[in-house]
């Protein structure tokens, strides 16, 4: 099958030839672009949309690791990049009545075209980018500590952040859709941290909902399904996620409490899984997150492929799974791994 079709398999709740993952899928562009204000060899400032003032930078001690013998660590600090919102586009309320909402940008629409010609003719599983109407809230116009206070003290204002927020993505993104003929929109922000979300669900029914479903229901139009990228522990707000209309949701990480066994059995026949490596754990409960990164960043062991087998099991069947754990690497190591996936992931196998 072509990725593409093994992808839409999956999402479509069937069993394709083996389990898709994330090499899979390929990115046409994001929504907003970035203004590059300065660049350096482990940073970089930039500019959003908006007018709110980013950097990008490397901060080695959270780099992506890989135990490279029996008893060290080594770090590649390049493949983790940090995003901290350096000046908010919105300081004072009274600001959101000065600055212009992102716009349409004509080169960008053509360049885009040509981009997803390009990989639709591989066949690709294409996708378009932005974030979700609460993380951009916060991330371009508020930050996240003021965020959360008008959350809480000024409800009649937050509307107005996320309708400012999120309504020029959406109008770009059709924009793009129409264009581009994308398989999917990938609209990423963290709902919360491992300990529970940002907001109850309340909140969340009240303020993010109305424009999740909106989005979803004006993409969907277009024939392109969504997924949402969310770390943190975001079981309380999952029944209105999937009521938003989103079809695929990513990372199901063990270290935020994400149980993919519990999703599948309670979701999996309404919602799909773009999932990481899992293993065996019980809903809600905290876990030796040592251990699982000694897993997930270690050599190959017999734990390792134990862990592969299990998300493979937990995941598969019925359809409604993509692997989010590849490694793109050229070490020895990375190449042994993903030749263990290529046993695993074949549904032959698993009906065997």
């Amino acid at each position: 099958m072509k990725p593409k079709n093994r992808i839409c398999a999956a999402l479509y709740h069937e069993e394709p030839d083996k389990v898709p993952d994330s090499r899979d899928i390929v990115g046409i562009c994001s929504v907003l672009d970035r203004e590059i204000l300065i660049s350096g060899a482990n940073f970089t400032i930039w500019r959003s949309p908006f007018g709110s003032i980013h950097i990008d930078y490397v901060n080695p001690s959270t780099g992506s690791s890989f135990l490279s013998t029996s008893d060290e660590w080594w770090v590649a600090p390049e493949n983790f990049v940090w995003w901290y919102t350096i000046a908010p586009a919105v300081r004072w309320p009274e600001d959101l009545d000065k600055i212009e909402p992102p716009k349409i940008d004509e080169k960008k629409i053509d360049k885009a075209k040509k981009i997803a010609k390009n990989l639709h003719e591989k066949g690709y599983f294409t996708v378009i980018s932005h974030h979700t109407a609460f993380d951009s809230s916060w991330r371009y116009l508020r930050g996240l500590k003021q965020w959360l206070i008008d959350i809480r003290r000024d409800m009649q204002f937050a509307r107005r952040v996320v309708e400012f927020a999120i309504k020029p993505q959406i109008e770009i993104t059709n924009v793009l859709l129409e264009e581009t003929k994308a398989d999917a929109v990938y609209v990423t922000g963290d709902l919360g941290t491992p300990r529970g979300p940002f907001i109850s669900p309340q909140t969340y029914e009240e303020l993010i909902y109305p424009w999740d479903q909106r989005m979803n229901q004006s993409y969907h139009k277009h024939g392109a399904f969504v997924f949402i990228h969310s770390h943190g522990y975001i079981m309380p707000l999952l029944d209105k996620i999937i009521m938003a209309g989103f079809d695929c949701i990513n990372p199901v990480s063990p270290l935020c409490r994400m149980s993919l066994s519990e999703l599948k059995e309670k979701y999996g026949d309404k919602i799909s899984f773009h999932a990481e490596l899992t293993v065996r754990m019980k809903s809600g409960e905290d876990i030796d997150t040592l251990r699982y990164s000694q897993i997930l960043y270690s050599k190959l062991s017999r734990e390792k492929i134990d862990a592969l087998k299990y998300t493979v099991e937990v995941g598969a069947p019925g359809g409604g799974f993509i692997f989010a754990h590849i490694l793109r690497g050229e070490s020895e190591e990375e190449k042994a791994y993903m030749r263990e996936w290529e046993k695993i992931r074949r549904y032959s196998k698993l009906k065997s």
